[in-house]
């Protein structure tokens, strides 16, 4: 979807309206003015979830370059 450009007054008018319409997808930048304010994107979908049976099968063995990152991915979702 393309991005929509709507004023601060805009929002508060209409905000369930634009929740709604960036809950399905439209993103919108956020003016005061001429100055841009912010801006209201879709929510990312969720990632996997990962549970301690996934920490616990990772072996800690030498070698491993991408040891730590799995780690990271598991404990921290990122």
């Amino acid at each position: 979807m393309r991005e929509k450009t709507i004023g601060l007054k805009e929002l508060h008018r209409n905000l369930s309206k634009i929740a709604k319409e960036a809950f399905r997808g439209a993103s919108f930048v956020v003016l005061n003015h001429t100055t841009t304010m912010f801006r209201i994107e879709p929510p990312t979908p969720p990632q996997k979830k990962y549970s301690w049976a996934d920490l616990k099968n990772l072996q800690f063995k030498g070698g491993d370059k991408n040891l730590s990152r799995d780690i990271d991915k598991i404990v921290y979702g990122l």
